[in-house]
């Protein structure tokens, strides 16, 4: 026979936690992209490539904040906080590598 469990519990996930997740991953996909242009036009993409990694590092800051707000919540699933501040720290640490070496 299959165990069944059952959760008995008012918990949710936090609001700012999944916009940060959100956040996170836009800012990945932009990131992405944005590499992927320069890379395919050799270093010539121009204002499109720079734009997507602008949005991206501003939507990796925002998802950061949101991610950290969300731990303040109490009597909530911390799941997709601890994702979005760790997805987005990663790309801020990232972007900061990618800043550094292209002075």
């Amino acid at each position: 026979m299959a165990k069944r469990s059952f959760k008995f519990t008012d918990k949710k996930h936090t609001k700012q936690g999944i916009a940060s997740s959100v956040l996170g991953i836009a800012a990945l996909v932009l990131l992405t992209a944005g590499v992927l242009l320069a890379y395919r036009m050799a270093g010539e993409a121009g204002a499109a490539a720079g734009l997507m990694g602008f949005l991206s590092l501003i939507f990796s800051i925002l998802g950061f904040v949101l991610g950290i707000r969300g731990f303040r919540e109490d009597e909530v699933y911390y799941f997709f906080s601890k994702v979005g501040v760790g997805l987005n720290g990663i790309l801020f640490i990232l972007w900061m590598l990618i800043f550094i070496a292209g002075m």
